[in-house]
């Protein structure tokens, strides 16, 4: 026996239910595209076409998953640098960026689209769209910027630091291991500013500072060549002693490429190329001849290898402070008690002519312009003055550097790095460096000065005087004796020495 219905057909919903349930899909949708943004496929997880959300979210977890642990395993700055080390990785790195970010675009868009509810009014409809579109800018725009970094990165390292290969006994010697530098003592870097311009015949290497580093304690010792040095010693096997049979730079033939009397230090990099061009096949292929003379005559004057070597052109040298910010800086008079210029350049009669402004002493915080200048200038008293004030501005460089703050600005220190500066540490050496470079900013960085104090004359040199000078700049220093607790002498008192304009210089 049947019952007829008496409840009869279910009553529509009414609008006010109705409205409940669009506001309530309309949260649902926002909340899933949301959730989509912050965790790649969480949001599509909900919808109908969830196997694609779950496999776009369990590749994320996985890669968080690989990058954590190896960023945990070597630390932050060592799995960056190892990166960087691998062009490509760097590659990999930037298809990926753009590959991922095209997908997690789609899996927001598509997680708004079926989150939607169907009979949604037009006002919320453009409400979320508006809103998935921002989603969407935020995560491409960051998805391609990692790209591009990427691919700025790649650009730059291989422009900086080229092919250089990792050559057995050659270069600094970096070992396995927790310490990459357990098998080297010290480590010597040549630190090469050049004057290259538009304005500008040839090089000139205006500074040239020789970074002697004890490896274990980051002890660095800063030793200025004299850019008027004449009678530098060539390298045994210099190509340049065809011209100079003698082994010095500018004997017998002191005319050089720059006039009589200007076999200088700072214009062998530029004889060296003028040889080069006149006669092809002196230097083996591939090498700069500037820099390998200049190499080996340093080692020469000084007495140590030469590990490895950094150039920079002084313009670029401005624009990379600048990006760090400045430098504070402990300005000092000229050597003679007068303000130092700004500019400004010697007259054959003597007189000063040039000059842009002056140094105000103190100590300030200088830009790269005027960092440079306080670097370079000599119109106030000499080159031997000019040498100390290049080895504080590279001692507040190393000091000062912020590596979080250069991060940020990433793409214009690239720019700076890629157009002006080389250097032939390998690539692959890199995280062995910036650990280094930690080592040197914990440490005491002294200056070894070879000037006429130390009886250091550039027009005659005594090169054996040079070498023994540097060798007692770089020994550790002796431990100092603790005074005897049974004493019970008066201590003496003892007159204070009055300090000359150069010892003041000695202290940045």
């Amino acid at each position: 026996m049947t019952y007829p219905n008496t409840r009869g057909p279910a009553a529509p919903p009414t609008r006010e239910a109705l409205r409940r349930e669009l506001k309530s899909g309309f949260r649902r949708a926002v909340g899933l595209t949301a959730l989509g943004t912050v965790v790649p496929g969480a949001g599509l997880t909900q919808t109908r076409s969830r196997k694609f959300g779950w496999l776009l979210l369990a590749l994320a977890i996985v890669s968080l998953g690989v990058g954590a642990y190896y960023v945990m395993r070597t630390g932050v700055t060592n799995a960056a640098l190892s990166i960087v080390a691998r062009p490509t990785v760097l590659q990999t790195l930037a298809v990926a960026f753009v590959i991922g970010g095209i997908l997690w675009c789609g899996s927001i868009i598509l997680t708004a689209v079926q989150s939607r509810p169907t009979r949604l009014d037009r006002a919320r409809t453009r409400l979320l769209a508006g809103f998935t579109t921002l989603m969407v800018f935020v995560v491409a725009g960051s998805s391609f910027k990692f790209a591009e970094y990427a691919t700025i990165t790649q650009s730059t390292v291989a422009q900086v630091f080229g092919k250089t290969p990792t050559t057995p006994g050659a270069g600094a010697q970096v070992s396995e291991g927790e310490d990459p530098w357990a098998e080297q003592a010290r480590v010597n870097i040549l630190l090469l500013g050049s004057d290259a311009g538009a304005d500008r015949v040839g090089i000139r290497t205006d500074s040239m500072i020789l970074a002697s580093i004890d490896t274990k304690t980051g002890r660095t010792a800063l030793i200025s060549m004299p850019r008027n040095l004449l009678n530098a010693p060539l390298a045994a096997k210099s190509p340049l002693r065809a011209i100079y049979p003698s082994g010095t730079f500018g004997s017998p033939d002191s005319s050089c490429d720059q006039g009589p009397g200007q076999c200088m230090l700072t214009n062998l990099y530029v004889d060296a190329e003028n040889y080069a061009k006149a006669h092809p096949g002196a230097y083996p292929s591939g090498d700069q001849p500037g820099r390998v003379e200049l190499r080996g005559t340093v080692q020469e004057i000084t007495g140590l290898e030469v590990d490895q070597m950094v150039v920079i052109d002084l313009k670029g040298f401005s624009r990379l402070i600048d990006a760090m910010g400045g430098l504070d800086i402990n300005v000092k008079l000229s050597g003679y008690g007068t303000k130092l210029t700004i500019g400004g350049e010697h007259a054959p009669d003597g007189s000063v002519f040039g000059v842009k402004g002056y140094f105000e002493p103190g100590r300030q915080h200088l830009d790269g312009y005027h960092s440079l200048w306080y670097a370079r200038s000599r119109a106030a008293d000499s080159d031997t003055f000019r040498q100390m004030r290049q080895r504080c501005v590279v001692q507040a460089i190393v000091q000062q550097v912020n590596p979080a703050q250069m991060v940020s600005k990433y793409p214009e220190v690239a720019s700076i790095l890629k157009d002006n500066i080389y250097t032939d540490i390998p690539v692959q050496n890199l995280p062995a460096f910036v650990e280094l470079v930690e080592r040197v900013q914990k440490s005491k960085i002294n200056s070894v000065a070879l000037t006429q104090k130390q009886k250091v004359y550039s027009n005659d040199p005594d090169y054996a005087l040079i070498r023994e000078l540097i060798q007692k700049g770089i020994a550790p220093p002796k431990a100092t004796p603790k005074p005897s607790s049974t004493s019970t002498s008066t201590p003496t008192k003892t007159k204070t020495p009055t300090t000359s304009s150069t010892d003041s210089y000695e202290t940045c």
